[in-house]
């Protein structure tokens, strides 16, 4: 197993990475991390599907965790766990731990908390990181640290009992195969009187990655560490190993044992135990082994109900951990609030509207000049487009049918889409994805043309070749004066100069243009990273230049109509196909 020690952990706070999303766990890790005193939560991020971020509690207050799509992502944004939590499904289990490893070869270990994982993934895992990483499970509840780590739903996920692992440390280890019964072993251990050093559900399952003797060893060379509890159960030789390492001195301290998988009424033996617990041969059994530990010298139980007897004699040293808050649960008043949002509050105030806008929507408390003169001459040219466009047409019925200017700036704003406005984002997007991925413009014509599709940002109605759209002239020339790499930008170009080769209308549009242009503002003048652009993607950032402006010219039309007051519009039988 790994060499670093359990008390190299405890020297500072560890933090972890969660794939798969149990909010009840995670929150149970948060509470012992709050008890304990740490200055933040230890979970980093989480990795998982359908959302940003994860709500849970700090406290009484509330905290968001970060929610990532994939470990890739996490590491992409920054994050350096020590630890994984993988609370994912038992088929995809062992893919997650070497995707972590491979991604954070320097992190400490991991907790497998799925059951049946397969025997060739899980003796894949042992023979990867059986010997160099601190790994329980597959098949258990995890690692505890009292006052320093709490690695899955070990001792508990409610109440005072993760509390008060958080506040205080002892020197009784526990070592446990199974998931459900270590927490009891661990409660009973400090209603006893003693406290508890470090423990472990190494895994139910019949490989876990790391066997219980590594477990016991870590325990033997840890200097918190004075009395270990060990249960096992019938199946395997692992208590084999053990009994040897007593013999041979190389564990010294006391073992308190017992092994779990019989019952015996009326001349009958009924033999019981977790997944792995399948006695083979007579030497397995849970007798047997309970006979070669006691031959070894381990203080070995007939029954539970002694086994339990025996936590009496357990050292009662017990220390406070010395960060440790005042806390065991949370106020009963206390709930969940329904909404969530930045505290965005400028430091200094925008020298104007433009600047304003582009600060709360990046939520950046600083912007480049050039940055801001670049949305300020976008929403210019994106203010009006004549009562032609569909947005237009819409708002100006609505406020001849005699509805207020709110009626008609939402009817003008619901047309914003793929086909009218709404491109900005769309083309973002492809322009971001093939610049990210290397495609080079003839490729992505080409496919396109393949798919019978059009090009989000190529092509207009009323604009070609030979009468240019004088707005991307205004944008262009802009960018040219502020850039120095307009690599998104050219990308574009390229892609217009192809498609107009095939008809004259298909060139850069304006939603074109703002996508492109926007981009490199971004990458160059703002330092964006590629994940961050991609999450303003995602969010649908870009729509909301066009958003902003255009609902400018709505307010105008519905203005105009007002002003002018033609009464209720209705189409002429002229204007109707019938058929």
């Amino acid at each position: 197993m790994s060499t670093i020690s359990l008390a190299t952990l405890r020297e500072r706070d560890q933090k972890i990475l969660v794939t798969g999303n149990h909010p009840k766990i995670m929150q149970s890790v948060l509470d012992f991390d709050y008890a304990a005193g740490k200055a933040s939560p230890s979970i980093l991020a989480i990795v998982s599907a359908g959302r940003r971020s994860q709500k849970l509690f700090w406290g009484d207050s509330e905290v968001l965790i970060p929610v990532f799509a994939s470990i890739e992502a996490a590491k992409n944004a920054g994050f350096k766990p020590d630890f994984l939590l993988n609370i994912t499904s038992a088929s995809s289990a062992c893919l997650v731990v070497e995707t972590f490893f491979t991604l954070f070869p320097d992190a400490y270990g991991a907790h497998i908390f799925a059951e049946g994982v397969s025997e060739r993934d899980a003796l894949r895992l042992v023979e990867k990181y059986g010997e160099s990483k601190l790994i329980a499970g597959p098949s258990g509840v995890g690692i505890c640290l009292p006052g320093s780590l709490k690695l899955g739903a070990i001792g508990g996920i409610l109440g005072e009992r993760v509390a008060q692992l958080g506040v205080s440390r002892g020197t009784t280890a526990v070592v446990c195969s199974s998931g459900g019964m270590v927490n009891e072993l661990m409660y009973q251990i400090v209603q006893s009187g003693s406290g508890l050093s470090f423990c472990v559900a190494f895994g139910g399952d019949r490989f876990p990655v790391t066997s219980p003797l590594s477990w016991i060893l870590a325990a033997e060379n840890d200097p918190q560490t004075k009395d270990i509890v060990f249960f096992g159960e019938l199946g395997g030789t692992d208590e084999y190993d053990l009994a040897q390492a007593i013999k041979d001195k190389r564990v010294t301290k006391p073992v308190y044992a017992y092994i779990a998988g019989r019952f015996e009424a009326k001349g009958e033996k009924i033999q019981f135990g977790h997944a792995k617990a399948l006695a083979k041969a007579e030497d397995e059994t849970a007798a047997a082994k309970m006979k070669v530990l006691r031959e070894a010298g381990a203080h070995v139980s007939a029954t539970f109900s002694d086994f339990m007897a025996q936590f009496t004699a357990l050292s009662k040293n017990i220390e406070a951990v010395q960060k440790a808050r005042s806390w065991t649960k949370r106020s009963p008043s206390v709930k969940q609030t329904y909404f969530s949002s930045p505290a965005f509050s400028p430091a200094v105030a925008p020298a104007s509207f433009s600047e304003g806008i582009v600060r709360r929507l990046l939520l950046k408390e600083s912007v480049s000049r050039e940055t801001v003169a670049f949305f300020d001459l976008v929403l210019t040219e994106l203010i009006d487009h004549g009562p032609h466009v569909s947005g237009a047409v819409t708002a100006m019925i609505t406020a001849r049918a005699g509805r207020d200017m709110g009626s008609a700036l939402a009817s003008g704003v619901l047309t914003v889409g793929d086909r009218f406005g709404g491109a900005i984002n769309n083309a973002a997007n492809v322009w971001h994805d093939a610049v990210s991925h290397g495609t080079s413009p003839d490729e992505l014509v080409a496919l396109y043309s393949k798919n019978r599709d059009h090009i989000p940002g190529i092509g207009h109605k009323k604009y070609s070749v030979y009468k240019p759209d004088q707005r991307v002239s205004s944008l262009l020339e802009r960018g040219k004066q502020d850039l120095s790499a307009m690599v998104h930008t050219n990308f574009a170009l390229t892609v217009a100069h192809e498609t107009s080769k095939k008809r004259s209308n298909l060139i850069l549009n304006v939603d074109g243009a703002t996508s492109a242009l926007l981009l490199d503002y971004l990458v160059e003048k703002e330092k964006f990273s590629v994940e961050e652009i991609q999450t303003l993607l995602e969010t649908e950032f870009f729509n909301s230049l066009f958003y902003i402006a255009r609902s400018v010219g709505f307010i105008g039309n519905f203005l105009d109509q007002k002003r002018i007051d033609e009464g209720l519009f209705r189409l002429s039988d002229e204007d109707i196909l019938q058929f």
